[in-house]
């Protein structure tokens, strides 16, 4: 019951969240908004203090907001007039709402680590090196206990955790690392990885690449308010950061398609982190939140990413992307973004069976 209302909250508060973001800069520019909605289908409860609707729906699985004049030859309802038209405003104004959405997920993903540092303060493991791995490729290197790992190839090392996501895209090839020792002097120095087994949580054993480093004891650290508002921008901006090299990896190939997660392991996750606590379940959807915020910049048609990209095309030019060229993108878009949906839902499925 705890997992299932859990669900509910993260995926219906993050994209309600999401939503409040197009609605607000709409309201900020004197745009018409329809309809307010917490949740999809038909309306439970409902009010009209002026003249949008805010409504609770059956469904309570995000939001939607419905503005005035989406389209040029959109009917204007009453009470509204063409001045509450969205489509009769210019580019730029359309650009702030369509980016309010996903800005709004990102100030979202920080409010929530705010307020865990604050509360709670920090767990984490330091990126260094406690002892090198008897039999691997890292005693052949000058990597030594005390060491701390400043970089893995181009990318700055902030955490510990970071090392085994960016081994995953690494595979067999090699790494070039950047060492600090405890003297302060630094080294720059390429290591090839090692086949390791390890355990899962589960009890399995998988083989994987490794550096061949072990790390130190998780760390806590306490914050007042207003160091946990600095700490809280850092715990979002690194989630940003990770998302993002996630992504590149993806792109160019270096991360598999199959270690994405679905909707069906994103919820059985979030199932998972209500065994341990409150704390877990609002990391889980802050990172969750910069995810879809990213996601949803994305240059694909249907995503506010794609509409952004006509946007800009349309304010380089003075001239509109053809109504007909964006609806066929959108078609092409849909595609893609069901594809990927089913793709990733395809690997949370096979999960189930390994």
């Amino acid at each position: 019951m705890i997992g299932t209302i859990a669900v509910i909250l993260v995926f219906g508060g993050l994209i309600f969240f999401h939503e409040l973001g197009h609605f607000l800069l709409a309201r900020m520019f004197s745009m018409g908004v329809k309809t307010f909605s917490l949740g999809f289908g038909p309306a439970i409860i409902s009010f009209k203090p002026g003249k949008t609707t805010y409504q609770v729906a059956a469904v309570p699985l995000g939001g939607y907001v419905s503005l005035v004049g989406e389209s040029k030859d959109a009917e204007i309802p009453e009470p509204f007039t063409e001045q509450d038209s969205f489509a009769l405003r210019p580019a730029w104004q359309h650009f702030f709402v369509i980016a309010a959405g996903s800005v709004f997920n990102l100030l979202l993903a920080w409010l929530i680590c705010w307020g865990v540092m604050w509360t709670n303060g920090r767990n984490y493991i330091p990126p260094v090196v406690t002892e090198i791995v008897a039999g691997t490729n890292a005693e052949n290197t000058p990597l030594a206990p005390g060491d701390k790992i400043v970089a893995f190839n181009d990318r700055t090392v902030d955490r510990w955790e970071q090392l085994p996501i960016w081994m995953m895209s690494n595979g067999d090839k090699d790494i070039v690392l950047t060492t600090e020792k405890p003297d302060g002097s630094r080294l720059v120095f390429t290591l090839s990885p090692s086949l390791m087994e390890r355990e899962l949580p589960d009890g399995k054993t998988m083989k994987s690449w490794s550096i061949g480093i072990k790390s130190g004891p998780v760390e806590h650290q306490d914050f007042n308010f207003i160091e946990a508002m600095g700490e809280g921008l850092e715990e979002a901006r690194y989630q940003v950061v990770n998302t993002w090299y996630t992504l590149l990896d993806l792109v160019s190939r270096k991360l598999e398609f199959n270690n994405i997660m679905g909707p069906v392991g994103i919820t059985k996750t979030i199932y998972q982190q209500t065994e341990h606590g409150l704390v877990p379940v609002l990391m889980l959807a802050a990172f969750i939140s910069v995810n879809l915020g990213i996601l949803n910049l994305l240059p694909i048609p249907i995503l506010d990413g794609g509409h952004l990209l006509f946007l800009v095309v349309e304010m380089l030019t003075r001239r509109q992307v053809p109504a007909q060229f964006q609806e066929k993108a959108a078609y092409v878009g849909l595609f893609l973004l069901l594809a990927l949906i089913l793709g990733a839902t395809f690997n949370d499925v096979m999960r189930f069976f390994s």
